[in-house]
C-alpha cells in the first residue's frame, strides 16, 4: 500500500473529480485501509460541498442569460446562425459567472486564479483548523523534504501576522505552495507558484480580496477577508521579505 506521504498530493485532485483513474484507484486503495486519510478524505469533501453551497451560486445577469436565450431561439427557427466564436464567449461567461473554475483560463484571468484560490484558501482553512504558530525556517525544510522543492517563506514582522502551516495545493497554475497564516486570528493565505510570472493585479471574489504579483520568477497571491488597502500594504511588506 502507498505511504500516506505519497498518497497526499493526490487526496485534492481525487476529492475534487480531478484525479485520473489510476490515481483514483491508488487513493481508494490507501483510503481502504487507512481511517487518518479516510477521515481527512471526508473532511476535505465535506468543506468542498460547503464552499460549493455557500459560494458558487450560479449568479449569471439577466442580461447575459437573455442574450444566451436568445442565440438558442434564433438557432431553433433558422434565424442567422450566431458565430462559433460568440457561443464560445458566452459560454465561457455563463460558466465564469455560474462558478465553474475553468483551469485552462487560469493564465489568462486574475479573477479566475483568485477565486480557485479563494475556495482553497476556505478548504484548506475548515479541513486544518490551524492557529498554533510554526517556524517559518522549519517549515521551508519539511516542505523541501516531503515535496523536493525549495520554498522561500518571507520575512515579515507585521504585527499581528503569525505563520501556523505550510502545504502543498493545486490550482491551473499548476502545484502551489500554501502558507496559512492567522493576522490577529483572522485566516490569511499566501500561494507561491514557481516557474511563472504575472503582471501585478487585484481580485474580489467571493468576500475576499487578493493581491498578486511576481517576484524573482514566483508568482505569490495573498489573499483574505482583508480591507483592499490593508492587503495590498501587507503584500508590499512581504515582498520586500522575500
Amino acid at each position: 500500500m502507498p505511504s500516506c506521504r505519497a498518497v497526499e498530493p493526490l487526496v485534492t485532485p481525487y476529492v475534487d473529480g480531478e484525479a485520473s483513474p489510476a490515481e483514483r484507484a491508488v487513493v481508494d486503495a490507501h483510503l481502504a485501509g487507512c481511517p487518518p486519510c479516510r477521515h481527512r478524505a471526508a473532511a476535505e469533501t465535506a468543506a468542498r460541498n460547503t464552499v460549493r453551497s455557500r459560494l458558487c451560486r450560479p449568479c449569471a445577469p439577466e442580461q447575459l442569460r437573455a442574450r444566451c436565450r436568445a442565440a438558442a431561439y434564433a438557432r431553433a427557427v433558422g434565424r442567422p446562425r450566431v458565430t462559433f466564436t460568440s457561443l464560445s464567449i458566452a459560454a465561457a461567461l455563463v460558466l465564469l459567472v455560474g462558478g465553474v473554475l475553468l483551469y485552462t483560463l487560469t493564465g489568462l484571468s486574475p479573477t479566475v486564479l483568485a477565486a480557485q484560490l479563494t475556495i482553497d484558501h476556505v478548504k484548506c482553512f475548515a479541513v486544518h483548523d490551524a492557529d498554533a504558530p510554526v517556524d517559518a525556517r522549519v517549515s521551508e525544510e519539511q516542505y523541501a523534504r516531503d515535496y523536493g522543492q525549495k520554498i522561500r517563506l518571507p520575512q515579515v514582522a507585521a504585527a499581528g501576522l503569525q505563520l501556523v502551516g505550510v502545504r502543498r495545493c493545486y490550482c491551473g497554475d499548476g502545484a502551489a505552495a500554501h502558507a496559512m497564516y492567522r493576522l490577529n486570528g483572522r485566516p490569511i493565505s499566501l500561494y507561491m507558484m514557481p516557474d511563472a510570472s504575472r503582471a501585478r493585479a487585484s481580485a474580489d471574489v467571493f468576500g475576499h480580496d487578493a493581491v498578486i504579483w511576481t517576484n524573482q520568477n514566483t508568482t505569490y497571491v495573498l489573499l483574505g477577508r482583508e480591507a483592499p488597502d490593508a492587503l495590498a500594504k501587507l503584500a508590499t511588506e512581504i515582498d520586500r521579505g522575500l
